[in-house]
């Protein structure tokens, strides 16, 4: 059966006077329905642009897209005009964005803006679509829903905030859902609430997720399989029990090593340097100037993707070369 989602050699650069940031370079993905692909890194790797692209909510200019291809059920993106991706946008693809503060509108009701899409797309009379709205506001955990329906978002705390975007996201029952940071400003209790909301829903529906995250206990017991993005780029996909179990690229046991482990107090590992600016990318490898593990290879050739010995893992190290002479890229 052919994925849902699959992202082709996508490169999302932006102009602006400094220079070209390149901040997605190459990038090949596929997510399958009913599947949970995490997509991890830290701040600024390029993990909210890879989103943005896919519901093309790039702005150009300053944004293009230099290369690559994205295909959805079937059908390219790239090909469609902006009338059909407003009708895929909120329906088929659905996206949590990561800043509700400044997602929501603040003259209309979260009432409102719930129900627009599901007059919108799902053809249903004002009065379903605020009862399909108040069943929605239960499900998310919004405490008096009946009195909050009418309110605004300033009226409403940032974790409610939160919870009326992720309302919104999954009011269509799309078929691909990207969670960006999906439980930023909520506490653990919610956090877990909505988590196995999601969850549920992706095992009711097939409906797949794109789970964009810090948080690497939330991959580990939610995602089926990991992608780990480094200025930019994929540096290695496996299952998340392989990943975890034995991390390949220096980069990915660099965040595993950094997670809290044994007793309290105890200094945590770090991994040296900071990410480089995206447009001053090092040559190569663009991890190599914090890598303990550098070949004199890695400040030169950028390094394709090897098979590590396991089938379902991938890593774009030059570690792996002679273990592994044949590059799948």
């Amino acid at each position: 059966m052919s994925p849902l989602l699959e992202i082709q050699n996508l490169s999302t650069f932006f102009y602006i006077e400094e220079g070209v940031v390149q901040s997605v370079r190459n990038v090949d993905l596929t997510i399958r329905r009913g599947e949970t692909l995490a997509l991890v890194g830290e701040s600024g790797c390029g993990k909210s642009v890879t989103a943005l692209s896919i519901l093309r909510l790039i702005p150009t200019p300053p944004g293009k897209f230099e290369t690559g291809q994205i295909v959805f059920d079937g059908q390219s993106i790239f090909s469609k005009t902006e009338k059909e991706m407003e009708q895929l946008r909120g329906n088929d693809i659905s996206m949590i964005f990561q800043e509700p503060m400044t997602s929501l509108n603040p003259i209309f009701t979260i009432g409102d803006q719930i129900a627009e899409s599901i007059i919108l797309h799902q053809k249903k009379s004002k009065a379903k679509a605020r009862e399909i709205t108040l069943e929605l506001l239960h499900k998310v955990a919004i405490p008096s829903p009946e009195r909050r329906i009418d309110q605004y978002p300033h009226e409403l705390s940032g974790g409610m905030k939160q919870r009326v975007m992720i309302a919104m996201a999954i009011a269509c029952q799309p078929a691909l859902l990207i969670a960006d940071e999906p439980t930023t400003a909520l506490d653990v209790t919610i956090e877990a609430q909505i988590l196995e909301l999601m969850d549920q829903l992706r095992r009711d529906t097939d409906m797949a997720i794109l789970l964009i995250t810090h948080n690497l206990g939330i991959v580990a017991q939610y995602a089926d399989r990991v992608a780990v993005m480094y200025s930019g780029k994929i540096v290695e996909e496996a299952p998340v029990d392989e990943l975890f179990e034995s991390p390949a690229h220096p980069y990915t046991q660099g965040l595993l090593n950094s997670l809290p482990r044994g007793e309290p107090g105890e200094a945590l590992e770090s991994i040296p340097g900071t990410v480089p600016n995206p447009v001053f990318l090092p040559g190569g490898c663009a991890f190599h100037p914090r890598c303990k593990e550098v070949l004199p290879e890695c400040d030169r050739d950028l390094p394709p993707k090897f098979h590590t010995g396991k089938p379902q893992q991938q890593v774009a190290c030059w570690l792996y070369r002679d273990s592994n002479p044949d590059a799948l890229s």
